[in-house]
């Protein structure tokens, strides 16, 4: 048994069934609620039909945005100088990345004409944030379906508060990836979906 791969499961195997989960008994992959594509198993119900929905739980309209509108996924990460928010109260942690930023693949950025450093406005259904360009050739295109996305990467450190905000009247004038993330959660965990999502993105 010290073998077995699922050191955290007492029998040390993967289990793949249960009763008691909402999206149970045998879950299955849906596509994030905001995706550019159609699950090819079932295109009419992509996203998971439990998934929980803050804003319907609250009675309000849901906010989803459509690939037409919003053209890119995003995700939402942490950095390693960083620790959730907190740390931007930290000032040799802020010196080492002071200021939110996003990440924006080098082909991507050249067809917009974006170069690090500029100003550049990232939008979802949801909101907006105004922040510096970083061009990288970390996040290169994906091929989803048979189309090329692009994906854009947003650390999600920045708020309203901390030492750069307090020098930076117009640093903490959005929430950075909270502004843009939809409001939903894993249907058992309620696990809030950041990791894929719909954005547009504008050189300002």
């Amino acid at each position: 048994n010290a073998y077995l791969p699922f050191i955290m499961n007492g029998e040390g195997v993967g289990r793949l069934f249960s009763n008691g989960m909402v999206d149970g008994p045998f879950p299955e992959h849906y596509e994030p609620v905001e995706s550019p594509v159609a699950s090819p198993l079932h295109p009419n119900n992509s996203a998971s039909p439990v998934a929980f929905l803050y804003d319907k739980a609250a009675g309000r309209p849901n906010r989803f945005g459509t690939p037409q509108e919003f053209p890119y996924i995003a995700t939402s990460y942490r950095l390693t100088e960083h620790e959730h928010y907190v740390t931007q109260h930290v000032p040799h942690l802020v010196q080492l990345q002071p200021k939110p930023f996003v990440e924006i693949p080098y082909e991507l950025a050249s067809q917009k004409g974006i170069k690090s450093g500029d100003q550049v406005r990232v939008s979802s259904k949801r909101g907006k944030v105004e922040v510096l360009a970083l061009v990288t050739k970390r996040l290169g295109p994906m091929t989803v379906a048979g189309q090329k996305v692009y994906q854009i990467g947003i650390p999600i450190h920045w708020g309203y508060v901390g030492v750069s905000a307090d020098s930076d009247p117009s640093h903490g004038r959005y929430w950075l990836a909270n502004a843009l993330t939809p409001f939903v959660g894993d249907a058992n965990a309620r696990t809030p979906e950041f990791k894929a999502f719909l954005v547009n993105l504008e050189k300002m």
